[in-house]
């Protein structure tokens, strides 16, 4: 039976309206899996630059050891390269990844190589590893130092020995420095140093002839940024006596005994002889003894006073 304008009219327009709904439910349809295709794509990078590292809570000091109260472990999401970040990641109760709140992930006997303040993230760039303790690593109290100052614990210093001549030689080197506290006020004469045998032989050697030598200073000076300030190389090279008990000393590590050796014997004839025409003066014992007297005189006083600070 032939249809009849009026139905084939309304057939079109039904036929219309089925293809103008489904184009409009494919757009719909590709609209939203585009959208959905972003998001997963935009949690995917967010997933993928989700850190768990440590960020400093307080100022820390450059070449200041970093202990887990110093720092906090938080989320990051950052675009960067985290090889470098300290990870502070680790797993609740509910096997869920959330950040370290102890800082117990943290290496411990990391030092700041320079000044860190609140918010920075921990990266291995801005630390350095504390030195091995050795066993023949002692804490020796001196009191016959010039100290510079402002000089406060936890400072880097090298010792350095002015001559009458002004050459001006590097005894160790590198060292972070403690002063006695006494009833809560700060030695004014004495520091603590943590010192390996042949250091300590260097200091002893060091002392005496700075007590020989009229005009002779035995000094501190501080390191600005120990932290990435490579300890200076000792200049200083002491007597054949001394040269001779380092050799012979069982308690220096062979290896490093055979590298300063090389080394102080290397510059001996640069320093040796200027360092020799001054200590060998007429009132070179006179001053030995004198200087030793006061001394041991100065940390008589100086055990007092703590004994004293302690209530004892």
């Amino acid at each position: 039976m032939a249809m009849n304008p009026m139905q084939r009219k309304a057939n079109n327009s039904f036929l219309l309206g089925i293809l103008i709904t489904l184009v409009i439910t494919g757009l719909i349809i590709g609209f939203l899996i585009y959208q959905v295709s972003n998001l997963n794509k935009k949690l995917e990078e967010k997933e993928a630059n989700r850190i768990f590292g440590y960020v400093v809570v307080g100022e820390i000091k450059s070449g200041t050891e970093i202990t887990s109260d110093l720092v906090k472990g938080v989320e990051l999401n950052m675009n960067v390269d985290s090889s470098g970040i300290y990870s502070s990641q680790t797993k609740d109760a509910e096997g869920n990844t959330i950040a370290d709140a102890t800082g117990s992930l943290l290496p411990v006997g990391l030092k700041a190589k320079v000044d860190l303040h609140a918010g920075t993230v921990l990266t291995t760039d801005l630390t350095y590893e504390e030195e091995e303790v050795t066993a023949d690593l002692r804490s020796q109290e001196y009191n016959v130092i010039t100290i510079t100052s402002q000089l406060q614990t936890g400072d880097y210093i090298d010792i350095r020995l002015r001559t009458p001549d002004g050459r001006d030689l590097i005894v160790v080197s590198h060292k972070e420095v403690t002063i006695p506290d006494l009833a809560g006020v700060d030695s004014t004469n004495c520091i603590w140093l943590d010192l390996r045998e042949e250091e300590t032989l260097m200091m002893s050697c060091a002392i005496v002839e700075a007590y020989k030598m009229n005009g002779a200073k035995l000094y501190t000076a501080r390191y600005v940024e120990p932290g990435i300030q490579d300890a200076a190389t000792p200049t200083y090279v002491p007597n054949t006596e001394t040269l001779a008990l380092i050799e012979r000393d069982p308690n220096i590590v062979q290896e490093a005994k055979n590298e300063l050796l090389t080394t102080l014997r290397g510059n001996s004839q640069l320093v040796r002889p200027g360092v020799d025409s001054f200590v060998n003066n007429e009132d070179a014992a006179d001053n030995v003894v004198e200087k030793t007297e006061e001394e041991i005189t100065s940390l008589q006083e100086e055990r007092e006073a703590y004994i004293d600070s302690m209530g004892v």
